[in-house]
């Protein structure tokens, strides 16, 4: 499987600084999604909207480029994710 760059939930970055947030899967492997989004394999809000992640991810992102910058980029971004592409 390829390396995945970001959390395919909310889109936090795994670079160095975010490696940390990695979870990981019930076997230990490397999970695809943050510690913010999913333990022991799980999601820890499994029923949470996509608009609800943009909302609560807005305020944080928007800290560092302003938050009608960061609206547009997670409603760009999140619809490419895994946990939210329509099958």
């Amino acid at each position: 499987m390829a390396e995945v760059t970001m959390c395919q939930s909310c889109g936090l970055p795994f670079n160095k600084e975010h490696a940390h947030f990695i979870a990981t899967e019930p076997d230990g492997s490397k999970s695809i999604y943050c510690t913010n989004c999913y333990k022991e394999g799980k999601f820890i809000d499994p029923n949470i909207s996509m608009e609800e992640m943009i909302e609560l991810i807005v305020p944080v992102l928007g800290k560092a480029i302003g938050e009608e910058e960061a609206r547009k980029e997670m409603t760009a971004l999140l619809p490419t994710l895994k946990r939210w592409k329509k099958a």
